[in-house]
């Protein structure tokens, strides 16, 4: 078994909708062993490794690196992609035995959200309760008391008290980029919730105006997430570069807790909403060229200055002034 350390622990788990959904959700967490505290998370209706890659890369963002991550014999722990980020990050990959899943504490954590959402989950009507109950019960689980810790002396008998300021080798994320293959982009909504990807506008969610996003491509598709939580998904077909997109189809939105308050002015369905469009590409901004020669006349004429005593220059700041005289005392 894994001793309780500093490190990353993952594992997904499969729940079932509510009746009004066909079909599994799997939840994909990442576990911090000492202090029990789920540092990311996510709820997808597939499982595989771009699913995990995301919440692994929400975990790296926000906690650090760690030193090891465990994990049980999945497949999408061992694809090439997450092996290469292990290689570059230098961390280290653990590998439970088999057939003993009660070495990963993970397991534990996954018998807690049975108990306390598992009710919740399968009452969802929808997509985006679905969501609401997730982000309720990661912030419920962090925050409330811990069995593991209730013997500590200081105090800290949660799992967000416990991890604390404490976090793993922090790296920027334009390292990660580069790390995964340059799959992966950054880029800012704009007060419409689009966001603009080379000559593309993609339409996010307008209710996150001037925040930032992840931008996902990989097989096909393009899909924009801000905290691990799937705004839109596009179909692009890359050019020959496999770079730079030529065309954009497909468009599906997702139903999120950000969406704005603000209702529409006009209820539009999906095929009246312009969700993308092709602009006009990047250009060079031109150099003014400078022009010798010229001088650039004074707006109004001002009289002529005389230079005040002691003075080496002109100056406006300089100029002679009559001291009045003090009247005779009485």
């Amino acid at each position: 078994m894994y001793h309780a350390q500093k490190s990353l622990s993952l594992f997904p788990v499969p729940l079932l909708l509510g009746p009004h959904h066909t079909g599994p959700v799997y939840l994909i967490s990442v576990l911090e062993n000492y202090s029990r505290a789920v540092l990311a998370s996510k709820i997808s209706p597939t499982q595989n490794q771009w699913d995990y890659l995301e919440v692994l890369f929400a975990a790296l963002s926000t906690a650090g690196v760690p030193k090891a991550i465990v994990s049980d014999g999945g497949a999408i722990f061992y694809c090439n992609q997450a092996m290469h980020v292990y290689q570059a990050l230098g961390i280290e990959k653990l590998r439970i035995e088999k057939k003993q899943a009660w070495q990963n504490f993970i397991e534990t954590m996954f018998n807690i959200v049975r108990r306390m959402a598992d009710f919740h989950f399968h009452q969802a009507a929808s997509w985006e309760e679905m969501e609401q109950t997730h982000r309720k019960w990661v912030r419920d689980y962090n925050s409330q008391r811990h069995w593991a810790h209730e013997q500590r002396e200081d105090g800290c008998h949660s799992p967000a008290e416990v991890i604390g300021w404490h976090k793993g080798t922090m790296v920027e994320d334009a390292t990660l980029n580069r790390i995964l293959f340059a799959t992966r982009y950054t880029r800012y909504l704009d007060r419409h919730g689009y966001i603009r990807f080379q000559d593309w506008r993609l339409y996010g969610e307008r209710g996150l105006a001037d925040h930032k996003v992840s931008v996902w491509v990989y097989e096909g598709t393009l899909k924009m997430e801000y905290q691990a939580v799937t705004l839109s998904k596009y179909r692009v077909e890359l050019q020959e570069d496999r770079k730079h997109i030529k065309a954009v189809s497909n468009p599906r939105l997702a139903e999120t807790v950000f969406r704005s308050p603000q209702l529409i002015l006009f209820d539009l369905g999906p095929d009246e909403w312009i969700l993308y469009w092709k602009g006009q590409p990047y250009a060079y901004r031109s150099r003014k060229r400078l022009m010798s020669g010229v001088i650039q006349p004074a707006l109004f004429e001002l009289p002529e200055q005389e230079k005040a005593a002691g003075a080496e220059a002109l100056s406006s700041l300089l100029h002679l002034m009559i001291s009045p005289k003090p009247e005779d005392a009485e």
